[in-house]
């Protein structure tokens, strides 16, 4: 199995295009802070705000659940999918080329 450089991913795509994709509707937002239910552990209440994002940062942090880190492990969190899966699954719906590891030799 081809690597794939997991930096890169994270580099051309947006905590915002992976917000859209998992179908986040913020509650509050402030400047580039948006405050939520959690789509992790799926928030009973629509007004919950358990669920923190900074989109300049690409970082996000569940004060209920604890699930926090950056946009891939998001993608990772939501859809259940292995890091390895979860970031060709993003770059094929946002039709980006996947960045491939080259090996050497």
């Amino acid at each position: 199995m081809a690597g794939i450089d997991f930096r890169a991913v994270r580099d051309m795509i947006s905590m915002s295009e992976v917000l859209e994709l998992i179908g986040y509707a913020s509650f509050a937002s402030i400047g580039d802070a948006l405050r939520g239910p959690c789509p992790v552990h799926r928030s009973k209440s629509s007004t919950s705000r358990s669920f923190a994002v900074n989109l300049k940062r690409n970082v996000y942090h569940c004060f209920s659940c604890g699930s926090a880190g950056n946009h891939l492990d998001l993608y990772v969190a939501c859809t259940q999918k292995r890091v390895y899966d979860a970031a060709l699954d993003l770059c094929e719906k946002l039709h980006r080329e996947a960045p491939w590891i080259r090996r050497k030799g």
